[in-house]
């Protein structure tokens, strides 16, 4: 591939943004590859959850402005914004966490494919913003609309009029930015948050993916509590619901002998 690198590790998937000579900025040509790439980690049984990640300097810079600002005309530009969009909400409705972790700087689209994520991780001393209305434009992506879903109005209204790149300390105070790791170790401490979150069989992980997205999606709450049920129902007749069960008795039972 010409714009990622792609692991796994321990049943966590890794997509890394490798554009470094343009900050990791987003072409048609990585949208084709993070298209595929999406498809190919969701029927992937061994991936139980999915990090996105970028370098020690920048996670996303966005668009790229070269390739991108030779569309002059709305109707050649939306296309593009549409497309990507899509797949930004293909990452939203992944059905496995999804992990966005960042390091050094994410601006523009970087924090649009930020916002799709259940999960955001920053290093300590990351700057994000939401820099689009400092070129006279919204996020494109889909990535406000996100935001205002994550955050209070005001707080989102700030970041996308402002412009503001914002430590990604002030982000975890307001809640939006999950975690705050240490530099050094960094990808080793996403890589032990996200094996904690993905530690579940993965049809539990898929079912509770699934409660959250249609609660997101407007389900009625008697409709979302019968899913649930269901949801539940149908994993009580898995294998590794009862094994867990004998587990668990059995560890009872030998604590009761002591």
């Amino acid at each position: 591939m010409e714009t990622l690198q792609v692991w796994k590790q321990n049943g966590v998937g890794w997509i890394c943004f490798h554009r470094p000579q343009v900050r990791n900025a987003v072409n048609q040509k990585m949208m084709e590859e993070l298209e595929g790439q999406l498809t190919l980690m969701a029927n992937d049984d061994e991936v139980k959850a999915l990090v996105f990640t970028g370098d020690k300097q920048t996670f996303v810079s966005g668009g790229d402005l070269e390739e991108f600002h030779r569309l002059t005309k709305e109707e050649e530009v939306f296309p593009v914004m549409h497309r990507m969009g899509l797949l930004l909400e293909e990452m939203r409705n992944f059905g496995k966490p999804t992990v966005a972790a960042i390091e050094g700087t994410a601006v523009g689209g970087g924090c649009e494919i930020a916002a799709s994520c259940d999960f955001r991780i920053a290093a300590d001393g990351a700057m994000l913003g939401f820099i689009q209305s400092t070129l006279g434009i919204t996020p494109g992506w889909g990535g406000g609309t996100r935001l205002l879903e994550e955050l209070p109005r005001s707080q989102a209204l700030y970041l996308l009029l402002s412009g503001e790149r914002v430590h990604a300390s002030r982000l975890h105070t307001w809640g939006w930015i999950h975690e705050v790791f240490p530099q050094e170790g960094f990808t080793e401490r996403v890589q032990e948050f996200t094996e904690r979150i993905s530690a579940a069989p993965l049809s539990t992980i898929q079912a509770i993916l699934s409660l959250a997205n249609d609660s997101r999606r407007g389900v009625s709450r008697n409709e979302l509590i019968n899913r649930e049920a269901r949801h539940c129902s149908r994993l009580w007749e898995s294998d590794e619901h009862h094994q867990a069960v004998e587990a668990f008795l059995k560890r009872t039972r030998g604590s009761k002998k002591s």
